[in-house]
């Protein structure tokens, strides 16, 4: 009889305790609503990066946007006919998107997408649309989560800004655009290489052999550009990589760092002049980011064109 009346008294006591906190207007501890996940709400402009389909309807999106750094959302119902998504998470474009995210960090939900700016010239061109490719893959490359670069999203958005003018002016390659942009990547990156003086003392770096032809000068990647005579020696002594570059290329790359990158049509770089210097800054992103855009690799896997004697062996 104890036991039953003492086990009645704490069932009595609980039934007391529940009562009090509904009437507090509070929930019991341990209920449901004690482990509800606070959501915020966000509005943003943004680029995307990446998409994949997730089951038969969604998408999971990447997306670097202005304010918020890279976010990534589920776009429920993406590939619905009637989905109100459709139209407006293609590549290249500007997009105002609004989403909600868990204050964990986990997968947003995208509730709502707008185009912002379309940049419908670039379908128009194969060149200009692997450069656009490629940008947006450096850009994948270059960000993380929750780190927001303003800067950085402005310079892709004004590099596919540039490529997509290129397509009505056929007068500018589009490996300039796309090569102009790169540099300014590195420069951003806190990776541009020393162009026009020494890396290592900040003196003159003359070109090695001034009465050819096509002057060179020391150049290392792994040492921070050009180098002079004297520590070129060093460097190569120390078993640091020690090549030679084209003077004219560097003087070229030089040129596209010391302009904003929306003037970078107005270089006047030949097409094989753009094309040597976009395989100059393609393959010093290679050694810096330690891994290549799917749309560089056909690009850079063909000999360097700055070698030496690179004329003497054309087919």
């Amino acid at each position: 009889r104890a036991d039953r009346t003492g086990r009645a008294g704490r069932a009595e006591a609980g039934v007391s305790g529940r009562a009090a906190a509904r009437s507090r207007g509070a929930r019991p501890a341990g209920g449901r609503g004690s482990r509800r996940r606070t959501t915020r709400k966000s509005t943003d402009r943004a680029l995307l990066l990446r998409r994949t389909s997730y089951g038969e309807t969604s998408l999971v999106v990447h997306v670097l946007t202005l304010r918020h750094g890279r976010v990534e959302l589920i776009a429920k119902g993406a590939h619905r006919p009637k989905s109100r998504f459709s139209g407006v998470l293609d590549w290249f474009d500007t997009l105002e998107l609004a989403w909600t995210g868990s204050r964990e960090g986990d997968l947003g939900t995208l509730g709502e997408g707008s185009l912002e700016a379309r940049r419908r010239h670039l379908t128009r061109s194969l060149g200009a649309y692997r450069a656009a490719q490629t940008v947006v893959e450096l850009l994948d490359l270059a960000t993380r989560a929750g780190a927001a670069d303003p800067d950085l999203f402005r310079l892709g958005e004004s590099a596919l800004d540039a490529l997509d003018g290129h397509v009505a002016d056929a007068g500018v390659p589009h490996s300039a655009l796309l090569a102009a942009f790169e540099l300014h990547l590195l420069d951003h990156l806190g990776l541009a290489p020393s162009l026009e003086v020494c890396a290592s003392c900040g003196g003159p770096a003359p070109p090695v052999d001034p009465g050819v032809p096509e002057p060179r000068v020391p150049f290392s990647a792994a040492a921070g550009g050009r180098l002079c005579a004297k520590h070129a020696n060093e460097a190569h002594a120390a078993g640091v990589r020690v090549g030679t570059l084209p003077a004219d290329v560097l003087g070229a790359a030089a040129a596209a760092l010391a302009a904003p990158l929306s003037h970078a049509g107005a270089l006047g770089w030949s097409h094989d002049l753009s094309e040597r210097v976009l395989d100059f800054a393609g393959r010093f992103l290679d050694h810096h980011l330690e891994a290549r855009p799917r749309s560089h690799g056909a690009f850079l896997s063909a000999p360097d064109r700055n070698r030496r004697n690179r004329s003497t062996d054309r087919p």
